[in-house]
């Protein structure tokens, strides 16, 4: 009440002391006007309501006087009266209007100090340092206009309240606060008026700071006695703040005896620590941005994979060091120096497959244009300087503005050279062996090698051999241009002993070792050219590298193999020596095994004719038509044969055989001979087909150490009085199918003993007289064997088809069986098949009237009870 009381007691002393003469002075003096200047003073020295106040007290004390002095009824009284009256109207508003005058002044001050404070701020935080090392000077700005004592804490990393700027009004009170919060920091989850606004974020006014306050806030005894001795009257507490999240506080304190803080100054002084926070949270990111950046940089750096960044222009405006060595450039400084327009003056850039690349078909290009994931793109690329060609394999992801638009496009480049080279590697060598293995023809053969290099490894390859008189030959050639191979050999193929050449095929030739010329100069051109005008058209080649390997077999070097480059513009490699190399031994075996099974199939196939009738014979009133395919494809004798002869005596007659000897190759070969001529031998003193049998037995089975049984069926065959008449006898071959006119068909023949298994047999001959257009089809086990993807062809297909066939010719017969047989077949052929079609002669007005089936008869030579018989 003392403060409220104090600015209104001058007026009231004065308006005391005016009764006190007044009354001393009795009626004779009237002092009553004087009174008014109670509530003058008062209007000058306080608000409105207690100037209003002390001037009712001063009509009270006129009024009062008047009565005491007796001064009612006299003029003086009402002049007084009316002066003081008038007065105490007057002087509330003039207290007014002074009030409304003090507050726009103060106001005004507050706006400068304020404005001043925020300058000056703003001046301290944008110098370009770091804030933090300006919260001192923040804390001496707050203290030179708003307060005693400013504190500046933040929140650590451990959530610790901890002071890092202060200044004070009086000497070493600073200082005594940051040794305070040093060794007793304020605790965030505490009461403290710190701690709660640090938790809250929301600005804290402490109009009047009791003694019971600093006790509880106090965090050690030193901290109380230093809020005791400097006299905390009030404070204001705001928080620091950054994008809503607290970082700290600003304590302002006034002591004691000081104007108490208004809403006026927390507000000036939250203003000042939004300022600071902002300039504090912009310093914190702005370093955790050049972090960020340097650990972006260190990891970026320590990729193996290459990083670029690329604006919407294509300029590249980043690149790691592994970028920079990717591209072949000395620095990531040169690499971004470079202008895109030089790229393709420095690189040739294609795609997997050989093809030219736009380079809008980028990955980063695309990303750039909007497609949000690009494929990944494996690229070839070619130093135009040095001819290395690399593999690149290129992502690209892009980087959106605040629109959604594409700014931005980061590539990922990964070498991928080695793993690429080596698939490629892996993928010729497959695709050239199969090459290689798919003809065992020497000249395909051989084709096929100088295909297998162009292009996937080279731009030409020729392949060079010995002719019989050991003259080396271009043999093959392939070309990414063909017209060039005839144009200009890039690599002479031969010269004379006198003269021979120092490199090229005919040195490697002679010393069996590869030559490799990664970069071909002029000193080589005119090394290897014959002469003047081939100088010029290799130099008109424009070749870049070149190897040479030798194709070795098992008897040594067989021939060269070269290879070269030219306009794909890379240089050859010691990767693609090692590649040519291994073609070389690859090839020299494949070309030695088509030389060998050339020469193989040549006496196979002249061993199989020695083994068949070079020509079917012509016999009187039968014709006939065979079919035979070997099963190892014209380079291993079969065991399959056949053979027509004609009978000696009377009636004339011929023989007929078919059989099957167990195996295959040149022992089999030697059975078949042994079977054949046996037979010849046989029929010469044995007529009947049994008997004949019976004879041949005898002779395969006299070797017990080395029996090869055999299959056979003997048909005789005998025309007199235009009659056609044959005689089969079976030993453990298939019947012959008797065919007739009407297209039945059935088997003709009893089974007989295997020949060669046992020393005795069982063989029966059957006769049948044939008319004109019937036919008997002999066949081997090959026929009904062929294995196709509903099993075996069996004799069910085989009837089938010799009834569809029934009254054709036996050549119509026998090619219609084959084709049939192709046909139904699945896979490699498994055994050797033969044919044979006898067919009375419709032309022969004998045999058309020659006897049927009803003719047949037996004719049986019996080995007795033997087992076999048996």
């Amino acid at each position: 009440m003392a403060l409220k009381l104090r600015p209104i007691a001058p007026a009231a002393g004065v308006m005391l002391l005016v009764a006190v003469v007044d009354l001393a002075l009795g009626s004779s003096v009237s002092l009553l006007p004087l009174l008014v200047l109670g509530p003058l003073l008062a209007a000058a020295m306080t608000g409105p309501a207690p100037t209003a106040w002390i001037g009712a007290v001063a009509v009270v004390i006129a009024i009062a006087i008047a009565g005491a002095t007796d001064m009612f009824d006299e003029r003086r009284f009402y002049v007084g009266v009316g002066t003081v009256l008038a007065g105490a109207v007057l002087a509330p508003i003039l207290s007014a209007s002074r009030t409304r005058e003090h507050r726009r002044r103060l106001a005004a001050e507050r706006g400068r100090v304020r404005a001043d404070l925020l300058a000056r701020a703003g001046e301290l935080f944008e110098t370009g340092t770091d804030p933090l090392d300006h919260l001192d000077e923040l804390a001496a700005l707050a203290v030179s206009g708003l307060a005693d004592l400013a504190v500046v804490d933040l929140i650590g990393p451990d959530g610790a309240l901890r002071a890092a700027g202060a200044a004070g009004a009086r000497p070493g009170s600073a200082e005594a606060i940051r040794a305070s919060r040093i060794a007793s920091p304020v605790d965030l989850q505490s009461n403290h008026p710190v701690a709660v606004v640090a938790r809250s974020g929301d600005p804290l006014l402490l109009r009047d700071i009791a003694e019971r306050d600093s006790e509880e806030w106090a965090t050690s005894r030193e901290h109380f006695e230093i809020i005791h001795r400097l006299g905390y009257g009030s404070a204001v507490i705001v928080p620091l703040s950054a994008r809503g999240r607290p970082i700290g506080t600003m304590a302002l304190v006034r002591f004691r005896g000081r104007r108490a803080f208004s809403r006026a100054d927390l507000s000036t002084a939250a203003d000042l620590a939004r300022r600071a926070g902002v300039a504090i949270d912009h310093s914190r990111l702005g370093a955790e941005l050049g972090e960020t950046t340097t650990e972006l940089r260190t990891v970026l750096g320590a990729l193996a994979e290459a990083v670029t960044v690329q604006r919407a222009n294509g300029e590249v405006v980043y690149a790691n060091q592994a970028a920079a060595q990717l591209t072949g450039f000395d620095s990531v400084e040169d690499l971004l120096a470079t202008p895109l327009s030089e790229y393709p003056q420095r690189w040739e850039v294609r795609d997997e497959h050989g093809d030219e690349i736009d380079f809008e078909r980028l990955p980063g290009r695309l990303a750039l244009a909007g497609e949000a994931n690009p494929a990944p793109l494996l690229m070839q690329i070619v130093n135009r300087a040095t001819g290395v060609r690399s593999w690149r394999l290129v992502k690209a992801r892009p980087i959106l503005d605040a629109g959604g638009q594409p700014r931005l496009a980061v590539n990922v480049i990964e070498d991928v050279t080695e793993q690429r080279d080596h698939e490629m590697a892996q993928a010729f060598l497959v695709r050239a062996s199969k090459l290689l293995g798919a003809s065992l023809d020497p000249a395909e053969t051989l084709d096929n090698l100088a295909d297998a290099v162009v292009p996937d490894l080279a731009d030409w390859c020729a392949v060079d051999m010995p002719d019989e008189r050991g003259v080396l030959r271009r043999v093959a050639t392939a070309d990414r241009r063909p017209e060039r191979t005839r144009e200009a050999s890039l690599i002479v193929r031969e010269r004379s002993g006198e003269r021979a050449l120092p490199v090229g095929p005919p040195q490697v030739m002679r010393s069996g070792r590869p030559e490799y010329y990664p970069q071909i100069d002029d000193a080589l051109l005119q090394a290897a050219a014959l002469d003047a005008t081939q100088l010029d058209r290799l130099r008109a080649v424009g070749a870049r590298s070149a190897i040479v390997v030798p194709m070795i077999a098992a008897s040594g070097v067989i021939g060269t193999i070269t290879i070269g480059t030219i306009e794909s513009g890379r240089a050859l490699t010691p990767r693609d020596l090692e590649l040519a190399e291994e073609l070389g031994r690859r090839a020299g075996i494949a070309v030695e095994h088509s030389r060998v099974h050339g020469e193989r199939s040549e006496i196979a196939a002249t061993l199989q004719a020695a083994l068949l009738p070079p020509r079917l014979p012509a016999v009187p009133g039968v014709a006939i038509a065979a079919r035979f395919r070997a099963v190892g494809g014209g380079d291993t004798v079969g065991g399959d044969f056949y053979d027509l002869f004609p009978l000696s005596g009377a009636p004339p007659g011929w023989m007929v055989v078919m059989g099957d000897v167990t195996g295959k190759g040149p022992e089999a070969a030697a059975v078949t001979s042994l079977v054949r001529y046996s037979m010849r031998t046989a029929a010469m003193y044995e007529r009947d087909p049994s008997r004949v049998l019976r004879r041949l037995n005898d002779v395969l089975a006299r070797d017990d150490h080395d029996r090869r049984p055999c299959t056979a069926v003997c048909v005789r065959v005998l025309t007199r009085n235009g009659r056609v008449r044959i005689t089969v006898a079976c030993a453990g071959h298939p019947p012959p199918l008797l065919t007739r006119r009407d297209g039945a068909v059935e088997p003709f023949g009893r089974p007989g003993t295997l020949l060669g298994a046992f020393d005795e047999g069982h063989w029966t001959s059957v006769s049948i007289d044939l008319r004109a257009g019937e036919s008997l089809v002999l066949f081997t086990d090959g026929v009904t064997d062929t294995r196709g993807a509903a099993g075996r062809f069996g004799i069910g297909r085989l009837r089938r088809v010799v009834a569809e066939t029934a009254g054709r010719t036996p050549d119509e017969m026998a090619a219609a069986l084959d084709e049939a047989l192709l046909a139904f077949q699945e896979g490699r052929q498994r055994d050797d098949v033969a044919v044979l079609v006898l067919q009375a002669d419709p032309h022969d007005d004998a045999a058309s009237t020659a006897g049927g089936a009803s003719d047949a008869h037996d004719s049986t030579e019996d080995a007795g009870s033997s087992p076999a018989a048996a």
